[in-house]
């Protein structure tokens, strides 16, 4: 990883929460949300402890003709805010009783109908590792308890969304940093499901930060990160028959890519990330030597359309571009995107993208305008809300 050392846990989880607030592109699965405070998390069963949140009012101004139709209320959004809440709002704005949640991170399942988190933790109180459905009656299931000193780090579902890849961290990193560990685990979700460690890093400054897991090839991915949060090595685990671990550590080829860039298809078979020059790249999770470039996009992000291998971004020329990455075609199902504009999420199923774009100036506070459009006709409808926007879930 060259000579980058690493970033300060506290220091990633306060830089993450300022990017949310800004409305700049969220990273949809594994977002750090906030820092710890005095109370360990629970869920709210009633209503939501932050006004903004719970309030989170979409003051719809459409575009075209298609106007409040636009909105499908069976999916909704994910908003976080400054510090450590996140809760649950419907895509017309109506905000979700029992839908929220304090974490360090959290992550949604490739079908949208769950969410995994890190709740907070404090000295008496260790973090934990918890489920619980989008779906209504969100009861919460706690799989994992970190030790004393150990934190969570990153979070991803497998494929099937039938068990979490994560990591944990104890130590201080960054430069000065004393003894440290970190580890890359997995957890499968069913009765008796296996958990183990795949690989643990003492005193190397190195934090894991999950990718995918693909169940059904037997293989986990995750990249290694330091200092401006930069993909370093690649780690491509395959889980053997027995039950062991062969685990090849590689240095990536576009070590310029920023770990929050990367994220896996909803099978979790194919990786994507943008690299440096602002290029959206892929490749398939056993083998980051095989990347392969999808488009010169400059600084829009991308995204995959759920349950495809269809690569969503924002062309040069103000088309919204899908890539098929198994073939190389490509299609533009709608045009005229206001320059400046971002990807931020697809709904759930994929019928719809949610663009966000903040005025130049602007502290991105409520003044962020997200345009939801739906891909089979172009229509659009565009509006504000308070918090910041983050990835699609179902709702029934």
């Amino acid at each position: 990883m060259g000579n980058r050392n690493l970033w300060i846990a506290a220091a990633v989880v306060a830089v993450l929460a300022i990017v949310i607030v800004v409305g700049l592109q969220q990273r949809q699965g594994d977002v750090a949300v906030g820092s710890p405070s005095p109370t360990a998390s629970r869920m709210v069963s009633a209503s939501v402890s932050t006004a903004a949140m719970a309030t989170a009012a979409a003051s719809g101004r459409p575009t075209g003709t298609q106007g409040s139709a636009l909105y499908n209320d069976l999916f909704g959004f994910v908003v976080t805010d400054i510090g450590a809440g996140a809760s649950i709002r419907n895509e017309s704005g109506a905000a979700q009783q029992g839908l929220s949640f304090s974490a360090q991170g959290f992550a949604v399942s490739p079908d949208g109908k769950n969410i995994a988190y890190w709740t907070l933790g404090t000295s008496s109180a260790p973090q934990q590792l918890r489920t619980f459905t989008t779906l209504g009656n969100a009861t919460e299931q706690t799989w994992v308890t970190l030790a004393a000193g150990q934190r969570g780090g990153g979070i991803a579902w497998s494929g099937d969304g039938a068990g979490l890849l994560y990591s944990t961290e104890t130590g201080n990193f960054g430069v000065g940093g004393g003894t440290n560990s970190a580890t890359l685990d997995i957890y499968e979700l069913a009765a008796g499901g296996r958990r183990a460690t795949i690989e643990t890093q003492n005193n190397t400054g190195a934090l894991y930060r999950p990718i995918a897991w693909d169940r059904s090839a037997n293989i986990a991915a995750a990249g290694m990160t330091g200092e401006g949060g930069f993909l370093g090595k690649y780690v491509a685990a395959r889980i053997n028959s027995d039950g062991s671990f062969a685990v090849q550590r590689v240095d990536t080829v576009a070590n310029d890519m920023a770990m929050g860039s990367i994220r896996a298809s909803s099978d979790a078979k194919l990786v994507l990330g943008v690299d440096g020059s602002g290029r959206a790249r892929w490749w398939p999770i056993a083998d980051v030597s095989a990347i392969k470039t999808a488009a010169a996009i400059g600084r829009t992000a991308a995204l995959w359309l759920p349950g495809t291998h269809k690569i969503g971004f924002i062309g040069a020329d103000g088309g919204f571009v899908l890539f098929q990455a198994d073939d190389g075609s490509a299609a533009t199902p709608f045009r005229g995107v206001k320059a400046g504009s971002t990807v931020r999420t697809f709904r759930a199923d994929g019928t719809a993208v949610l663009l966000a774009f903040v005025p130049p100036g602007s502290t991105g506070l409520g003044s962020t305008d997200y345009t939801l459009t739906r891909l089979a006709d172009g229509g659009s409808i565009t509006f504000q809300a308070t918090g910041g926007l983050g990835p699609s879930v179902r709702l029934r």
